[in-house]
C-alpha cells in the first residue's frame, strides 16, 4: 500500500478502460486500505462504519464485500499492511547502522519515529485505534511489539560485568516508549517524538548499559548523525 502521502491510486475511468481485472481488484483494495486508515485515524474506530470507507475510496458497498467480510477485516488488512511496511523500514535502518548495538537501536527507532511523524494517519491507525479494535486487533498490535522486544534482545550482552540484566527489561522498555508514544498520538502531537528521540534513545538504553553508557550513547549517536548530515 502506498504511504499516505502519496494518497491513493487515482479513481479508475468509466467504461471500457480495457485494464486487466487484477489490477482492477488491485487498486480497488488499495483505496479501501487506505480509506479505513484515514477513517478511523479522523473519526475513531468505533464510530467508523462501512459506508464511510466505500465514501472516501469511492466505491461500492458490493465491491467492498468482494474484499471483505466486515469493517474489522477491512482494518486489521490495513493495519497488517502498514505495520509490514513499517518494520520492514525499522529493520532496514536498524540492520543497516552497522555493528554497534547503540547505534542500531538508535537508527532504528529514529527510523519508526519519523515514520509515525510522516504517516499521521496510519500512525494513529496502528498505535491509538487498534486498542479499540478488538482482540484480534489488540493481539497482533502485541505481536508487532514482540519485533521491537527483539531488537533490544542483544542488549543483555552488553551489560556492565556484574550486572544482570532483568529478562523482563526488553518488554519494559518497548511498553513504556509505547506509552509515550500513544499519548502523543493521542493529542496530535506527533512532532514532539523527534524531540524526544535523544530521551527515549536514553531510557531504551539504560537497563542494559547503565547510566554513563546510555549518556554516552546518546552523545554517540548524535555526533555521528551530525557528521553524515553534514557529509551528506
Amino acid at each position: 500500500m502506498a504511504a499516505a502521502s502519496d494518497r491513493s491510486p487515482q479513481r479508475l475511468p468509466r467504461g471500457r478502460h480495457g485494464l486487466p481485472r487484477r489490477f482492477i481488484v488491485h487498486n480497488q483494495r488499495e483505496r479501501m486500505l487506505l480509506a479505513v486508515a484515514e477513517a478511523v485515524a479522523e473519526q475513531g474506530y468505533a464510530t467508523t462504519t462501512v459506508a464511510d470507507i466505500i465514501a472516501r475510496a469511492r466505491l461500492s458497498r458490493r465491491t467492498f464485500y468482494e474484499h471483505f467480510t466486515d469493517k474489522e477485516e477491512c482494518f486489521l488488512a490495513a493495519y497488517d499492511t502498514v505495520v509490514e511496511q513499517m518494520l520492514a523500514g525499522v529493520g532496514h535502518s536498524y540492520e543497516q547502522a552497522g555493528r554497534e548495538w547503540t547505534h542500531r537501536v538508535h537508527d532504528g527507532l529514529e527510523a519508526f519515529v519519523h515514520y509515525l511523524v510522516d504517516e499521521p494517519a496510519f500512525a494513529r491507525m496502528c498505535i491509538v485505534e487498534v486498542v479499540a479494535a478488538g482482540p484480534e486487533a489488540r493481539g497482533r498490535r502485541d505481536a508487532a511489539m514482540r519485533v521491537f522486544v527483539d531488537f533490544l534482545a542483544p542488549g543483555r550482552e552488553q551489560a556492565p560485568r556484574g550486572v544482570v540484566v532483568p529478562e523482563l527489561a526488553a518488554d519494559i522498555v518497548v511498553g513504556g516508549i509505547y506509552e509515550i508514544i500513544y499519548t502523543r498520538l493521542l493529542r496530535n502531537s506527533a512532532e514532539e517524538l523527534i524531540d524526544l528521540l535523544p530521551q527515549l534513545l536514553y531510557c531504551a538504553l539504560v537497563p542494559f548499559v547503565g547510566h554513563r553508557g546510555a549518556e554516552r550513547a546518546v552523545r554517540e549517536n548524535e555526533a555521528r548523525k551530525a557528521a553524515e548530515a553534514s557529509e551528506a
